[in-house]
């Protein structure tokens, strides 16, 4: 069960997504989540010492949750192809979401804050492991095509990422995606 302090740390997480996607990493001010979380500066303060703090940390608690996630569904034998849809739909879904501004935003902290590339690049590393875990259950299960994993993960991680940061300021019909997804799928399936 989740303490307190765990829920009032998430809560503080789940605000500064919506501005951030709306803002921007570099406009966001620790007054502007103190009053979107309707907090003191010293309620957000003492969970968080600064707007890149929470920006790290909800990166981190995203890649763990989509880990578990994918973990979970191959340990219960879920069918991969089952995984892999949703999977390409939850991408869908955070590109026509009120904050597809944040994949932006993600770019923007790697210029902003230049000391957190590396961990930045782990996490690309982090997205591809987690997709090549998905591709291996499914070749595993002769439902997916033999392929090199590590690349076809790597393009898919690289082009969902073009796609989901070019869908702040690109129009994109659900059509067109769909589209593009079907591509992806051929290589796998």
């Amino acid at each position: 069960m989740a303490t307190k302090g765990h829920k009032t740390k998430q809560f503080i997480i789940e605000n500064s997504i919506n501005l951030f996607s709306e803002k921007g990493y570099t406009a966001v001010t620790m007054k502007d989540i103190c009053e979107r979380c309707q907090m003191s500066r010293g309620g957000v303060y003492r969970y968080f010492s600064s707007t890149k703090e929470i920006f790290i940390e909800m990166l981190d608690s995203d890649l763990k949750i989509n880990r578990s996630v994918v973990e979970e569904n191959i340990q219960k034998k879920v069918p991969a192809e089952r995984i892999i849809d949703a999977y390409f739909r939850q991408e869908i879904e955070s590109i026509f979401s009120d904050n597809n501004g944040l994949y932006f935003a993600i770019h923007e902290f790697a210029f902003a804050e230049p000391d957190q590339r590396e961990s930045l690049n782990q996490r690309v590393k982090d997205s591809v492991n987690i997709l090549k875990m998905i591709l291996k259950h499914g070749q595993e299960n002769q439902e997916f095509k033999e392929f090199d994993r590590e690349a076809v993960a790597t393009h898919i991680i690289y082009f969902m990422d073009s796609l989901k940061t070019s869908s702040s300021i690109v129009i994109m019909s659900k059509d067109m995606l769909t589209k593009q997804i079907n591509l992806l799928k051929e290589l796998i399936i």
